[in-house]
């Protein structure tokens, strides 16, 4: 089973790709999507978006897994 991990973000959206087959795990790929600063947001959201829609169709992930956000203040 492929499975797709992100870590998301506007600035800096986190993946990676790994196979699991039993109980073992293999890296496939993984990366980041990053956003130039002061670029407005909508903008942002589309470049993460087909950034993640080529990742998607490249890397086939038979399930996905998202990091909850923390925010700190």
């Amino acid at each position: 089973m492929r499975i797709l991990g992100i870590d998301p973000g506007i600035a800096i959206v986190g993946f990676g790709f790994v196979d699991k087959v039993g109980s073992k795990v293999t890296p496939v790929q993984y990366g980041s999507i990053q956003t130039e600063a002061h670029t407005p947001e909508g903008e942002r959201l589309q470049q993460v978006y087909e950034g993640m829609t080529q990742l998607i169709d490249k890397y086939k992930p038979e399930a996905v897994a998202f990091e909850k956000l923390f925010f700190q203040s």
